[in-house]
């Protein structure tokens, strides 16, 4: 079934890239899930969907006619691990709050607010043979299964993340205790650029985990964070499919936003809808 929150949720903090505080205010909706720029006269709430992404630039980003919203990846993934399909978002800013960089922070406010089922069911994702797409060697495929499994296979010429890989079975439960808590990374060598292009001004080591030369420069809250979080931003991305996901095995192989749209999109196409 659909659902929706029972009471009003807020989270309110700076965002990771633009650095401005704003208010986050969940409400009960019937409507999707849409965000609503209120510090922007005349702005209408853009709906969570992946034909919506205005770019992927650092992070996944919705604008419609009239207003844009930065790097929602964190908020959707906590939504769509809670099952909530439709809430009206506020925001008297640009960009939801990094909190912690991780996704934590929104389903602990989600489920202090309440969960309440709708009368009527979310269409599925109706994906009944392997699917694949591929770029260079960014990989994904997604194929039917017993249950649904998330696996990210994460790449990187840094010797501190020459190969990791993380799967896990996709339950809200398996989901807080494995995934909300990973945070964000970036790499030390990469903040000079990412400040100059007026990128991660929100950023610090209290939200993001810093990869140094040899070392990560802050503790990790586990071994294998950084691809934990891959994982949470690719969930976050594919809920912008507006469906609900059956029992899929679904793999990526070094992809990111960009491509976690591109895959959406595929998904969306191929879904046999009756």
């Amino acid at each position: 079934m659909r659902k929706t929150i029972k009471t009003t949720a807020v989270v309110q903090g700076p965002g990771l890239h633009t650095g401005v505080p704003a208010t986050m205010t969940f409400k009960p909706s019937q409507n999707g899930i849409t965000f609503l720029r209120t510090d922007l006269p005349g702005a209408q709430p853009i709906l969570a969907h992946v034909n919506n992404i205005g770019s992927t630039l650092r992070g996944t980003n919705l604008k419609n006619d009239t207003a844009e919203v930065w790097t929602i990846e964190h908020a959707m993934s906590a939504l769509h691990a809670l099952g909530i399909t439709d809430v009206a978002v506020e925001m008297d800013g640009p960009e939801p709050p990094v909190t912690d960089g991780a996704s934590d922070v929104y389903v602990d406010a989600l489920l202090k607010a309440g969960i309440q089922e709708l009368g009527s069911e979310q269409p599925v994702l109706n994906i009944k043979q392997k699917i694949t797409y591929s770029c260079g060697n960014i990989f994904y495929s997604a194929q039917p299964a017993d249950q649904l499994t998330f696996t990210f296979v994460y790449r990187h010429k840094h010797p501190l993340l020459a190969h990791s890989e993380y799967t896990f079975e996709f339950t809200a439960q398996n989901y807080i205790e494995q995934i909300s808590r990973a945070r964000t990374f970036g790499f030390e060598e990469e903040l000079e650029f990412l400040k100059a292009h007026g990128l991660a001004k929100g950023g610090n080591l209290e939200n993001a985990v810093i990869v140094g030369k040899d070392k990560f420069i802050n503790p990790l809250r586990f071994p294998d964070e950084p691809v934990r979080h891959k994982l949470l931003d690719l969930i976050g991305d594919i809920a912008l499919t507006g469906r609900k996901l059956p029992a899929l095995k679904i793999v990526c192989e070094c992809g990111g936003h960009k491509h976690n749209a591109i895959f959406s999109k595929i998904l969306l196409a191929n879904s046999e809808d009756k």
